[in-house]
């Protein structure tokens, strides 16, 4: 199980180059499909994987691993003793990767999304709540409250309908009894969230119960409902499981929008933001860069200078803060990733938003 505290350590690895690699196991496809993926991968890498670590690799495809996941990330470096596997029940972009630390994106945009998160389905009587990271589940509770009785009026009944006739109080009763059972759980629901260190809360049942519950639920927990939908308490697992990946992926979506959207406008505005390759390269080389935003599917060559390791778009003959020579890199994205997650920002790879489509890459930062 991966653990947020998993991706801290990886983040802070320093050691000899690391072999990173991103499997995705696509339930329509066979086995043999996968291997050949895998193949595929591991051959890319030849003359930059360490050919231990590309054994290692095989040797646990081949005996090890249970192929029953839906996406695997695997970090190896054996000469310095690293050996990491992460089997996750969520897909992960095919991906590999040789550099001085451990490639991260594809991990901490999935962490983002379902790192860990609460669904809670409520209705008239109790809630059940559910703990998951990396969509697994890893806790449940819940609660019942007292029984919501309707009663029919009949004969002997006092005016029907009218203000202060039976009717009337049952509803009444019933709207109380309700209420107490909805704030009852919504505070069940609160310290269930505050236990689980949940990052983003998703609430299912009948609009206007889910509606009050969520007004009923004490800071933060409000502001942390990414999404809601309409169920039975009684959803069946697969069913639950389909709608919560949706809604977390659109939560997710959204967030990774604005946030492109803040560092496209910042950049604009000669604020706390920059865009474009070359810029972006010059505050990675600062040590400026809080969050780095990739358009997915962007890559572009570039220069490195043999001394300090200034990364630059444009061919140089010399380096502007130490003087020395550049080499050529095919990848300057990739070693301005690394160079980011090593001063200790974050990484987003977005899809499919237009304006970082036009410029690539850009990063919020920090001053």
């Amino acid at each position: 199980m991966l653990s947020e505290n998993d991706l801290l350590q990886l983040a802070s690895y320093h050691g000899s180059d690391v072999l990173s690699l991103y499997l995705n196991f696509d339930p329509t496809q066979h086995t043999d499909e996968h291997r050949l993926a895998l193949r595929h991968l591991l051959k890319s890498a030849n003359g930059s994987a360490a050919p231990e670590d590309v054994a290692r690799i095989e040797n646990y495809f081949d005996h090890e691993f249970d192929w029953s996941a839906r996406g695997v990330a695997l970090f190896a470096a054996q000469r310095s003793g690293l050996w990491q596997t992460f089997p996750l029940p969520l897909p992960l972009p095919n991906h590999i990767h040789v550099g001085s630390k451990p490639y991260l994106a594809p991990l901490m945009a999935l962490w983002d999304t379902y790192g860990s998160y609460a669904v809670a389905l409520i209705d008239r009587l109790g809630v059940k709540l559910m703990h998951y990271q990396m969509g697994e589940l890893m806790a449940v509770e819940g609660t019942m409250g007292e029984e919501v009785r309707s009663v029919k009026a009949g004969r002997g009944s006092s005016v029907v309908g009218q203000r202060g006739g039976t009717e009337g109080h049952v509803a009444r009763r019933v709207a109380e009894v309700i209420r107490r059972n909805v704030k009852d759980s919504a505070a069940t629901a609160s310290a269930f969230f505050a236990a689980n260190r949940c990052t983003q809360v998703l609430a299912g049942g009948a609009d206007d119960v889910v509606k009050e519950f969520i007004g009923l639920l004490s800071a933060p927990w409000p502001d942390r409902v990414v999404g809601t939908f309409n169920a039975r308490i009684d959803l069946a697992d697969l069913d639950l499981r389909d709608i919560t990946y949706r809604l977390l992926e659109e939560a997710a979506h959204r967030r990774e929008f604005e946030l492109a959207d803040t560092i496209i406008t910042a950049a604009a505005k000669g604020s706390n933001g920059v865009a474009r390759l070359d810029d972006t390269l010059t505050a990675a080389h600062e040590g400026r860069i809080q969050t780095l935003v990739v358009s997915e599917g962007y890559a572009a060559p570039g220069y490195r200078c043999d001394t300090c390791g200034y990364l630059t778009a444009q061919s140089l003959d010399k380096c502007p803060f130490c003087g020395g020579t550049f080499s050529p890199i095919p990848h300057a994205v990739e070693a301005m990733i690394e160079q980011v997650l090593t001063q200790g920002g974050k990484i987003r790879v977005i899809k499919d938003h237009p304006r970082l489509k036009e410029a690539g890459v850009g990063a919020l930062l920090r001053y």
